[in-house]
């Protein structure tokens, strides 16, 4: 795209569409719920319909910015224009959470069960997650990934789970945005046709069955066997049933009865 702007947030720098009668989109995710595959499909869609994907918490951390640094900050408003899909937040964007652009938008959450998300973020930070070459950010997951090696799957998933659960309520306010739509995990990933579709009506955007088919080409990939070490470990919902025991699943159950309840995982305990 020949008609991007640079412009600095937190000290890096970003490809901005500037075009007022166009609208925007946002793309907000979980960590260990999704959130990369959703982002590598949904930025594909984008290609489709000449919207400039800007993958705002992906080059922060490929920067080395830590969460806490621009989370909050207000500044990212100077990113916002239209013709933009703002994507790559694991983390709710708190900072422009009451922009009247963003509440303006139409936007796409992905949740996941909290007890698999953290399950999979022990076996993440442990073996597969990615480390950035410098910053605060690479020294961190450093310093996580030596906690998970230490610790048993339970001890860290219980350790982890206040800050998960903080990163969902984090969300809160944005579920009472009009132009929010969420999806669950489990639903998303194994419909992958359905929840592209879903997206696209849900944004007014067109994809072909010929761009859908090159999409879930490389998307829709499920392993065969679980591996420890690999990104793409395990995708069946449910399975903190068979990496934790009785004891550890009933605590979860109970420090996460609101967000369970909220999203519909309840009944599925």
């Amino acid at each position: 795209m020949s008609d991007l702007t640079t412009v600095a947030f937190a000290g890096t720098t970003f490809q901005i569409r500037r075009d007022p009668a166009r609208p925007s989109f946002f793309l907000f995710g979980v960590r260990k719920s999704g959130s990369s595959i959703m982002n590598a499909m949904v930025s594909a869609l984008a290609g489709f319909n000449d919207v400039n994907y800007v993958d705002v918490a992906g080059r922060l951390f490929d920067a080395g910015v830590r969460v806490a640094v621009w989370q909050p900050d207000a500044e990212m408003s100077v990113l916002l224009d239209g013709g933009n899909l703002y994507g790559g937040f694991r983390n709710a964007p708190l900072g422009i959470a009451g922009h009247p652009y963003v509440a303006a938008s139409r936007s796409v959450l992905m949740v996941r069960d909290p007890r698999d998300a953290l399950v999979s973020e022990y076996f993440s930070n442990a073996h597969s997650h990615s480390v950035p070459a410098e910053g605060e950010a690479r020294d961190y997951l450093l310093a996580e990934r030596e906690k998970a090696l230490r610790a048993s799957i339970a001890e860290y998933v219980m350790k982890r789970a206040p800050d998960l659960r903080r990163t969902l309520r984090q969300y809160h306010g944005f579920l009472d945005q009009p132009g929010l739509r969420l999806y669950r995990y489990e639903d998303a990933i194994l419909q992958k046709r359905w929840f592209l579709q879903d997206v696209c009506e849900h944004w007014d955007w067109r994809v072909t069955d010929a761009q859908l088919g090159g999409i879930l080409g490389w998307a829709d990939v499920m392993p065969e066997e679980e591996n420890p070490t690999a990104f793409v470990r395990k995708v069946v919902p449910g399975d903190h049933k068979d990496k934790l025991g009785a004891d550890t699943i009933a605590q979860l159950d109970e420090y996460f009865a609101e967000e369970l309840a909220l999203f519909g995982y309840d009944e599925e305990a």
